[in-house]
């Protein structure tokens, strides 16, 4: 009897140890420096094991080496291929529709390894082909919005809420890049 206790303290002090390493998700991130701009926005969600992960990525991306702005999307590999529309809600309403053509990514050529495999796809504004003209309407969109917002689907609903300065650095690296 006094040998299950042992286990079972053991257990849970284990159990505790590793839930008090466990460190929250972000739910932004930025990489700046003087060739590119870069926020990355996810949305989180429980996966069937009832853990909290990133299901849906929107990566917002200006590299001045190429003169390239566009809007990069990654869901996992289950997410279907094809064309689908995003619309930007704002307190309720939708204020501008984006499209999306979803492909798969495999990131390794054993196609069962589904770690490194993705769906992806660049976002444009609903009747245009211009990845800069969705990248410049998504960014005025967030920061009128001040990093909170929501996308939703024919199916799913994503909300955004940027961490504290990442879209203050990230408009800061933009304004900066345009000056130089």
């Amino acid at each position: 009897m006094y040998r299950r206790i042992q286990v079972f303290f053991i257990l849970f002090i284990a159990s505790f140890a590793v839930s008090a390493l466990a460190q929250p998700l972000p739910t932004s991130t930025t990489k700046l420096d003087d060739r590119s701009c870069r926020l990355d926005l996810y949305h989180l969600a429980r996966n069937q094991y009832n853990n909290i992960e990133a299901d849906f990525q929107i990566a917002l991306v200006a590299d001045h080496g190429f003169n390239r702005r566009y809007v990069a999307l990654k869901a996992e590999i289950s997410y279907p291929v094809g064309f689908e529309n995003f619309s930007y809600f704002r307190t309720g309403q939708p204020v501008e529709i984006f499209t999306a053509d979803w492909k798969k990514y495999y990131g390794n050529l054993n196609l069962s390894d589904s770690s490194r495999s993705y769906s992806i796809a660049h976002l444009v504004r609903l009747g245009s082909t211009s990845p800069r003209q969705a990248f410049d309407l998504l960014v005025r969109l967030i920061a009128e919005d001040e990093g909170r917002f929501e996308l939703h689907s024919a199916s799913k609903h994503y909300r955004f809420y940027l961490e504290d300065g990442h879209l203050g650095d990230f408009l800061d690296c933009l304004r900066n890049q345009v000056t130089k």
